[in-house]
């Protein structure tokens, strides 16, 4: 049986908002960008990688269990799931496989699974139970979830980051070195995160984008992507700039085009990043590297995890 650890960092971030937020898929669709049906198939796809060895279900029966361990079904289709549970002893031992290491990120009581008592089954406890993303973000507030979630599902889904542009030649030392850092976003901690958004008249009004800064392995990472920007004139990159009061702005980086019509970037960032206090996202020049902010398409305040 696989943990929750082990799964795709967006199979784990989406199975965490399901469970440990009681978010519904369109919900998590909608904050995401993302259709239902692709938030949903995720979770299938997590609960069959949890499940194994045991036989899945037809892919409309593993649907349906899927749903219904989830808390996606209102109380008449739960009603059916159970009793058609009790028919089949093969999808019984298929919803406990997959269920099982749910209970250690579930905010509230999983469904029950008819006649795992009568086989001398018992769902593991919380603290028995494999932990996985939620477990960790719980501590850390709704926030560090939410938006966690977003950017992992954005980096290890829909955009597919793998490194900063611009080179170690345009980071000024000790900002971030562009290249050094792939991250395995389902094992990284967090430092500290910022939702970005479109200042107040700002160019772009349905940009949006996030920034979180990550350790692992004895390094801190920083990652960044944004969607719904408008196509950069030629000679122009989107970058990115670190914040902090009372001092210049640090030049971080361009950010390269990526897939769903976003831009994103991911390096290892040098020195203690409790020295910032934001995050800007500007449109300039290619060349020469800038050394002000030009125009701000997006702004977040970065949000410190605690300890």
């Amino acid at each position: 049986m696989s943990s929750i650890e082990s799964l795709p960092a967006d199979q784990g971030a989406v199975l965490s908002l399901l469970l440990s937020q009681q978010k519904s898929y369109a919900e998590i669709a909608q904050a995401l960008d993302l259709s239902a049906a692709a938030v949903s198939e995720r979770a299938y796809s997590a609960l069959s990688t949890l499940a194994e060895p045991e036989k899945a279900p037809s892919p409309k029966r593993r649907a349906e269990i899927s749903d219904y361990l989830l808390g996606q079904q209102d109380s008449g289709s739960a009603s059916k799931t159970r009793a058609s549970l009790t028919r089949s002893a093969s999808d019984r031992a298929w919803a406990r496989a997959a269920s099982a290491p749910l209970a250690g990120i579930a905010s509230a009581s999983l469904p029950p699974i008819p006649g795992a008592e009568a086989q001398g089954a018992e769902q593991p406890s919380r603290s028995e139970a494999a932990t996985g993303v939620a477990t960790a973000s719980n501590s850390r507030g709704g926030f560090f979830l939410i938006a966690g979630v977003c950017l992992l599902i954005a980096v290890g889904v829909g955009f597919g980051i793998g490194r900063a542009t611009g080179g170690t030649e345009s980071a000024p030392s000790g900002s971030v070195k562009g290249g050094a850092a792939k991250v395995s976003e389902s094992n990284a901690t967090a430092i500290a995160q910022a939702a970005l958004k479109p200042p107040a008249g700002g160019p772009a009004a349905k940009a949006l984008g996030f920034a979180g800064i990550t350790s692992q392995s004895n390094q801190r990472v920083l990652s960044v992507v944004a969607k719904s920007l408008p196509k950069a004139p030629s000679g122009s990159q989107y970058g990115i700039w670190l914040t902090s009061s009372g001092k210049a702005a640090v030049w971080l980086g361009y950010l390269q085009s990526v897939g769903s019509g976003g831009v994103g970037l991911q390096g290892t960032l040098n020195g203690d990043p409790k020295a910032y206090s934001g995050v800007l996202l500007t449109l300039e020049r290619s060349s020469p590297a800038p050394t002000n902010p030009s125009k701000t398409y997006l702004v977040g305040a970065l949000q410190f995890a605690a300890g």
